[in-house]
């Protein structure tokens, strides 16, 4: 979104997640290729926007923040920012103001359209799933059960760590240290292969790998 502003295009945009929480840490990250790691060559390589050495940077998807779109939560009210305008910023179900969302903020300050962006002038990114996310959709349960927990940490020892799980390790290798439908997950998260219903005022967006009909077809993750 903040390639929209071209006032930012000499700004070298890195990601970095806030640690509200241990398992989300490094849900955003950078990706450097180093020589010798310190922090003279960090420096050197973002103020050169080396893109050789700052490789991408990890995201989230922006459409799971809890401000995302434009709404009203109590009357289940959600816009994207050209549907706001038509409204013109008030809620049709009760006719009070609509929270305005971040993409909405972003369309106000911008000067092109994300279409017309040169990408290869900038450091590229990667919009990820946190593995324990990926996992407990296959599995139809919550992130911390000890279920999607134990096959977490089969993934993550057989595959080095999680990073190298989601990015790297070819889909063949996967399927030989997990099951084949977590296997496909990660594939179609790597190919933003995903359906997603943004967040809006205070409520999270919510983002899916398998459509419901996959889901109630698959209930013991065998589909594939």
């Amino acid at each position: 979104m903040n390639w929209r502003l071209s006032n930012l295009d000499k700004v070298v945009l890195v990601s970095n997640s806030d640690a509200h929480s241990l398992q989300n840490l490094g849900r955003e990250a950078n990706v450097f290729d180093l020589d010798k790691p310190s922090f003279k060559e960090i420096y050197e390589l973002i103020r050169g926007k080396d893109k050789g050495k700052f490789l991408f940077t990890i995201e989230f998807f922006p459409e799971e923040g809890m401000y995302h779109f434009d709404g009203h939560r109590d009357c289940d009210v959600s816009f994207a920012p050209v549907e706001t305008k038509k409204h013109k910023n008030i809620c049709p179900k009760c006719k009070k103001p609509l929270t305005i969302g971040v993409l909405n903020r972003v369309d106000n300050l911008s000067d092109r359209k994300l279409e017309t962006v040169d990408k290869n002038k900038f450091i590229p990114y990667e919009s990820l799933i946190p593995l324990s996310e990926i996992i407990a959709e296959c599995f139809s349960v919550g992130k911390n059960s000890k279920k999607v927990q134990a096959e977490y940490f089969n993934l993550t020892t057989a595959g080095k760590n999680e990073f190298n799980v989601l990015l790297n390790l070819e889909i063949e290798e996967l399927k030989k240290i997990t099951l084949p439908k977590i296997a496909e997950a990660i594939k179609r998260v790597r190919e933003g292969r995903v359906d997603l219903t943004p967040g809006f005022d205070g409520r999270y967006g919510k983002i899916r790998i398998f459509s419901e009909a996959e889901q109630d077809n698959n209930s013991q993750a065998s589909l594939f």
